[in-house]
This record gives C-alpha cells, structure tokens and sequence, in this order.
C-alpha cells in the first residue's frame, strides 16, 4: 500500500472546506481555523516526524505525493501543509525528550524563519536570544518557532570569518506576531513577521540546521536539508500547475467568449496552450519524481549524494517550479477576462506559483549554482 494513500484520501475529503475557505484564506492572510483544524485532525503535520514518538516518519516519495496534491486543492493550503510537515525534520536535530516535548502534542506545529535576523548570547544555563524575522509560515496557528541566530562572540570551527549561526525554538508564548505578510501571491500562508525581546533559551532547544542530526539516524533526516526544501516547494508548485489545469478545464466547459459566443475549450489558442500546459507539467513531474527517488535509493542505502546527484536534484526541483509557473502563465492567458474575475481560482494560481519561484530554493537564479555541481562532477 502507497504510504501516502491515508493522507491523500483526508486530502479528497477536505476539498469542499479548502475550495470554500480558500478566499476567506486569501483575505485574511492566514489559514482559517476550520481549515487548520482538520489538518491537525488529519496528521497532516506530523508527515515528516519520527517513529520514536510515533509519527509517521514518511519516506521521500510520498510525502512529496502529500504536498502537491494539498497543492493541487489550493496552493497556500499546499503550502501550510509542507511547511507545517517540513518543521518536524527539526526533530532528528533534538534530543528525543526535546522532540517530544515540542513534537508530541497533537496540534504542534512549527513556524520559522531561515534568515539569521537574531542574536544569541551563550550564558551558563542555554543562550539569551532574541531578534524580530519574517516570512514564519503558519504563524498564527504554531506552537513553536524556530528561529536562525548570530551567536555573540563565536567563530566558526575552521578558522574562517563568518558568523556562527545557531538555530533557536521559543514557545509561541515568548513571541510576538508582527502582521506583516502583505504578497500579491501566497497569501494564504499567514506568513507574518515575530519577534522575541529576550529569551532564555536552554541548550538542549538549539540546533545547527546545516549540521549533522545524529539523534535520528533514518534516511529522511540524513537526506540534506538544503533538498528537502527545493523538493517540498517544488511538489507544491506542482501541484498549483494542475489545479492551474484543473481550473481552465472548468472554464474551458463553462465559459464562452463575449463576442463571438464560441466556448472557451473551443477556440484555437485556447487549446494550444492547454496542450503545452499539460506537457510542461507532466513532463517537468516525471523527472522530478525519477530524480526524488533515485536520491532517496541513493540515501536509504547509507550513501552521501555525489555531487553530480546534488546538483540533479536541485535542477529538477527548479524546473519543475518553473514550468508550473510556465503553465499556469500559459492557461492565465488562454483565459482571457474569464482570468480576471474576482476571487477567480485560475488567478490565484498563476498568482501564487509565480510568488512561490520567489523563493530561493527554487528561483530559476539557482540553475547556475546547480550547473556548477555538474561541471565540477566533470573535472
């Protein structure tokens, strides 16, 4: 059975709340709590937890099924759900106690920032930290948030210049939501700035994000980091790419034209660029899937990606980002005044896939970085 099978069937019945939220969502920048509460119902968050405090502790493959069929619903409620999910990785990096502390209770979950907006001094019992970060996905509804430091007076281990950053998790009790997540696309995700005054912070609640988890050892927590996030984000913009398709072929059967009365799924262009949207997203998922397992394998047997893998995965999850974007530009267009409706779910699409190939893991800036693995996998 396809590990990921009980979630999507969740997914399936959450449809009808998501597609009824979905502009509340849009309007008031967050998810709405009806929404949130079935994901916490359906574990939805949990995807990426550990066995050891009896989580799922899903492999690669399906979780990344997970992400891009929420996506597929609506593409901040997509989001919610692969970031809610991704903060649990955290948990390989802290001791089991901590882990289950922050993990265990039912409604956990984590909003961050990867920016190091804060300062941490050492002192005898943990660090004294605090800063003020944004883009803390889902923050209205965490219980935790894990935030990047500078820590005071510390130099990295080799020798070098730049500062050593350390990750910290505050209770949602010690920080403060500052309102400012305000996009023309994603809004739903309730992205909003926090900040903390100052904060004791115990040493066992810190992590390196970068840095070797030894109390999880299972492959989802030796697989890097850096390739969670462009896989995870890259999932949901492909699922954002077929409800862009998803969208027009309702239209397509709904809508005729103002001036000539033709249907919409009649006209010429029209379905040129269906046809090309189709293909540029089933062709962009098919190596993007191909590259996300063979990784996995790779992992799963105990080995360290080769470079050349390294750079595999990042391509792929790039292209699959931007060809999602490229097809719901493509449907957007065929669309024509059907595209500029109020509250019109084919432009919320297009709005929020080009908003997510913003984000750097999966910006088309990074194929030169990606390119780079492979030419140095050649000398």
């Amino acid at each position: 059975m396809n590990a990921a099978a009980p979630y999507l069937d969740a997914l399936a019945d959450m449809a009808p709340l998501v597609a009824a939220e979905a502009e509340r969502s849009e309007r008031e920048a967050r998810t709405t709590a009806p929404v949130a509460e079935r994901i916490v119902d359906a574990g939805l968050y949990r995807l990426y937890l550990p066995r050891s405090i009896g989580a799922p502790e899903l492999d690669l493959a399906p979780a990344l099924e997970v992400f891009e069929a929420a996506a597929r619903l609506d593409g901040s409620f997509g989001w919610a759900v692969t970031i809610g999910s991704g903060g649990g990785l955290f948990a390989g990096a802290l001791e089991p106690a901590t882990a289950a502390e922050i993990f265990g209770p039912r409604e956990a979950l984590i909003a961050g920032s990867g920016k190091p907006g804060g300062t941490a001094r050492p002192v005898d019992s943990g660090y004294l930290a605090g800063g003020h970060w944004n883009f803390a996905s889902g923050a209205h509804h965490a219980t935790f948030f894990t935030a990047n430091c500078i820590l005071e007076g510390e130099r990295p281990a080799d020798g070098g210049d730049g500062p050593v950053i350390r990750a910290m998790a505050f209770p949602a009790g010690e920080v403060e939501i500052v309102e400012a997540w305000d996009p023309a696309g994603m809004r739903g995700t309730g992205s909003h700035d926090f900040r903390v005054e100052s904060s004791l912070v115990p040493y066992r609640r810190s992590f390196d994000v970068f840095g070797e988890w030894t109390f999880e050892t299972g492959p989802l927590y030796r697989y890097p980091f850096q390739h969670h996030a462009e896989t995870s984000f890259a999932a949901v913009a492909l699922g954002i790419g077929r409800h862009a398709i998803d969208e027009f072929l309702a239209l397509a059967g709904s809508r005729n034209s103002l001036y000539t009365g033709e249907p919409l799924g009649d006209r010429q262009g029209a379905r040129v660029r269906l046809g090309e949207a189709e293909a540029t997203v089933s062709a962009a998922r098919a190596w993007f899937f191909e590259v996300a397992r063979s990784t996995w394998e790779a992992v799963a047997g105990g080995a360290s990606l080769e470079r050349e893998e390294a750079a595999r995965v990042s391509l792929a999850s790039i292209h699959a980002a931007n060809s999602a974007a490229r097809a719901a530009t493509l449907l957007f267009e065929a669309g024509g005044s059907a595209s500029l409706d109020a509250g019109s779910p084919l432009a919320r699409a297009w709005r929020d896939v080009h908003a997510l190939t913003k984000h750097v893991a999966v910006s088309p800036l990074g194929y030169e970085a990606a390119a780079a693995g492979l030419l140095d996998a050649e000398g």
